[in-house]
């Protein structure tokens, strides 16, 4: 079962505290909840700039900055998604054919024999949704901040309309 264990990379331990080695190690999910949280405080903080004009100088540098970290993580994600799938199909292989040739029990169904596997690999399946779900997350985020990007423009116009020009 040592085989089922995916390491962690260095990429979600972004501040490594050497306290942190004493403790336990910060589950996928807790991690990727926080991560959920900074990036809405993100986008959050670019939206109160586009309320002043002033700050859009300033707004314009950070929405640019942000989406590219955006789009690395969301690369990054999917590329530690790859690897994850990669493990995922050679255990799921290995079971199928454990339980199609070698075993005495014989399934009524397909259906029913992949049940069987999924439940035996089942934390590789959890850590696959997990970070499929937070690349979904990261995708809609960047998408929010090209949004945003387009009402940039829009938002300058709305205040020359106002001041009469």
């Amino acid at each position: 079962m040592e085989e089922n264990k995916i390491p962690q990379p260095d990429f979600f331990n972004i501040n490594p505290d050497v306290s942190s080695k004493e403790k336990e190690p910060e589950s996928l999910e807790s991690r990727f909840k926080k991560e959920r949280l900074e990036w809405r405080a993100k986008i959050e903080s670019m939206s109160k700039q586009m309320k002043k004009v002033l700050e859009i100088s300033d707004l314009m540098t950070t929405v640019y900055t942000e989406r590219e970290l955006c789009i690395e993580y969301y690369h990054y994600l999917i590329s530690y998604l790859i690897k994850i799938n990669k493990i995922y199909r050679k255990k799921y292989s290995e079971r199928y054919d454990f339980w199609s040739f070698k075993s005495q029990i014989r399934y009524p169904s397909d259906q029913s024999k992949n049940n069987k596997i999924l439940v035996e690999i089942a934390d590789l399946v959890e850590q696959r949704e997990i970070i499929e779900n937070h690349s979904k997350f990261i995708l809609s985020t960047c998408s929010v901040i090209d949004n945003i990007i387009y009402a940039i423009p829009k938002r300058i116009e709305i205040e020359q309309i106002t001041r009469g020009k």
